[in-house]
């Protein structure tokens, strides 16, 4: 069993990052492995917030993402700087997801077997 972590650092409906994520993260543990968690860093932190899609037609990914962690036992942390750069308030948070500094990012990676950044590129 491989374990996992992903680094989210591109905002949700932008790039199809959470999209890419949720879809690839579901493949991995069918195949039986692992995820630890999935840190949101930059303009990434903004997946963390729950957002109200009365349309029918958009997709409501902080929802999916919400569903996919609870499901599958995985760990949502954020990057506290960038929820203090961004005003994200912790009542906004969707289930599950709290905000961490650095420190558990780095123990993340240290836990892990691969890590996969997703964001815009460069």
């Amino acid at each position: 069993m491989v374990l996992f972590s992903f680094v989210v650092c591109a905002e949700s409906y932008k790039y199809e990052a959470m999209d890419t994520l949720i879809n690839l993260g579901e493949a991995i543990i069918k195949k039986g492995h692992k995820i630890l968690g999935i840190f949101l860093y930059g303009s990434g932190v903004y997946n963390i917030k729950k957002r109200i899609i009365k349309s029918t037609s958009d997709r409501n990914l902080s929802d999916l993402l919400e569903n996919f962690c609870k499901v599958s036992n995985i760990e949502l942390l954020a990057c506290s700087t960038w929820i203090g750069f961004t005003g994200i308030k912790e009542e906004e948070f969707i289930e599950g997801a709290y905000r961490e500094g650095l420190g558990g990012l780095s123990d993340l990676i240290a836990r892990s077997d691969k890590v996969i950044f997703f964001g815009p590129g460069g």
